[in-house]
């Protein structure tokens, strides 16, 4: 077995797929009382069989941006793509595990990297910000504004959340707050949620390898593509910055074509215009993933997690990513153990889950460095006021 798929075998269980939420609801599993076969479940201790990682590693693969971008294009954020070789992920690997694995946030936030390189590493890291600044001032110059870049499988959105800029973000969106809500949970993870995208908004290349090489996601996907060499195909997407809120994103569960379940995606907040507007953001969705989406992957694979988001009131929705149909994708408001015949069911409904009140103790949920994190701006805005 090689080195990387050796690697592979120790992360597999600690893969968490592509979402900020999904980071929050993960320190909520448990292990489960009765064995499943679920191979891909992070609720699993111990080691899996090749053959099982092997399946992982290509139901992943197969959902990869380069998969699907070109059969939806017009309905998805307008990109371009910038090729990552296997030596320049191999370097990802070698960076992030010799400066930040297994290090707390706060450590990694004051680690830099770049005063590491070798000779070598800088030739190589310098050359791939040259390329990726290139094709960066290319697309702004074509599409205007900010870009977001993610890779082939996920985001660095993981990355934001341990840099400075993140908590100045934050800073200036709960002073927007109405004072009385200022300490408020639901209103404090709000400001979280919105800091994280906004940290995403990009415009060189440096800003684009200091998350990326700061990223656990980041560091997991490269160890899984280069377990598999022969279907590597590593890319940055660099992606138009389409700013909406952070109650309009949702997630969709699609089983044999059909969409069978759909919930709000960032599931620790309550909003009141989903609450009251449910109807019309399933009927949005439902209507543009039946007209738009489910013809033109009519041959794609027939199960598959995907992101959808809504902007301009309504009038634009927008499919953000699509992920794999595993139990290492986060289920938002439904849950794989539990619940996967609804997700898997054949009816016509498509079920629709929002979050219908505030969730009191919800900042509970929050990583323990997010937490230490609001506690910290707490007493600074306290002491501000003051």
């Amino acid at each position: 077995m090689s080195g990387f798929k050796i690697k592979v075998l120790h992360q597999i269980n600690r893969i968490k797929m592509a979402s900020f939420a999904e980071q929050l609801k993960a320190i909520q599993l448990k292990k489960n009382s009765e064995p499943i076969k679920d191979y891909s479940s992070p609720k699993l201790g111990g080691f899996m069989k090749q053959e099982e990682i092997d399946e992982y590693q290509n139901n992943v693969l197969d959902v990869n941006i380069e998969t699907w971008f070109e059969l939806i294009k017009e309905h998805s954020f307008p990109s371009t793509f910038l090729h990552i070789s296997s030596e320049e992920a191999k370097l990802f690997v070698k960076i992030y595990e010799r400066h930040y694995a297994n290090l707390e946030p706060e450590v990694i936030a004051y680690t830099n990297w770049q005063n590491y390189l070798s000779k070598e590493e800088q030739y190589v890291i310098s050359n791939l910000s040259e390329r990726l600044q290139d094709k960066i001032d290319q697309f702004i110059e074509q599409e205007r504004g900010f870009v977001f870049v993610k890779l082939s499988g996920r985001s660095p959105k993981d990355a934001p959340m341990v840099q400075s800029q993140f908590k100045t973000i934050y800073m200036q969106h709960l002073m927007k707050a109405n004072p009385s809500d200022r300490f408020n949970e639901n209103t404090q993870i709000k400001c979280l949620l919105q800091a994280n995208f906004e940290s995403l908004q990009m415009s060189s290349s440096q800003e684009v390898l200091d998350a990326c090489l700061r990223s656990e996601r980041v560091y997991q996907d490269m160890l899984l593509a280069l377990a598999v060499p022969e279907r590597f195909r590593e890319n940055f997407i660099i992606r138009k910055f389409v700013n909406f809120d952070v109650d309009m994103e949702f997630r969709g569960f699609v089983y044999n074509q059909r969409l069978t379940a759909l919930s709000q995606y960032n599931y620790l907040i309550f909003s009141e215009r989903l609450k009251n507007e449910r109807n019309f953001y399933l009927k949005l969705i439902q209507n543009f993933f039946l007209q738009f989406i489910a013809p033109k992957l009519e041959h794609f694979v027939s199960n598959y997690v995907i992101d959808f988001g809504v902007s301009d009131n309504g009038s634009q929705v927008w499919v953000i990513e699509i992920n794999p149909f595993l139990i290492t994708t986060d289920a938002a408001l439904f849950s794989w153990e539990h619940e996967r015949h609804l997700l898997e069911s054949a009816g016509e409904e498509t079920l629709f889950r929002v979050i219908e009140k505030p969730r009191p103790g919800a900042k509970a949920m929050l990583p323990f460095g997010m937490k230490q994190l609001i506690k910290t701006l707490d007493l600074e805005a306290s002491i501000e006021e003051s």
